[in-house]
């Protein structure tokens, strides 16, 4: 296999392990969009339909949840 596309899948293992070191949950989500798309990437790469599958699965989730932690919170109303 080629070295590039290994380097791909090295830093794909590497946001993944970022986001456990994360505090701030919208730097985890970002770090964990960054896994997606290169797993993505590196499956397509290699041919791996499960990977593939999998970070489909997670994409929309982490940029939901993303788009959830950019949003502007109104003020609670149940004071």
């Amino acid at each position: 296999m080629a070295a590039w596309i290994e380097a791909i899948g090295f830093l794909g293992s590497f946001f993944t392990v970022l986001t456990y070191s994360m505090k701030q949950m919208f730097w985890l989500r970002v770090a964990a969009l960054m896994s997606c798309l290169a797993f993505m990437a590196y499956g397509t790469l290699i041919g791996s339909l499960p990977l593939i599958l999998m970070e489909l699965m997670l994409l929309p989730i982490n940029a939901w949840r993303l788009m959830e932690l950019s949003r502007p919170r109104l003020p609670s109303t149940q004071d």
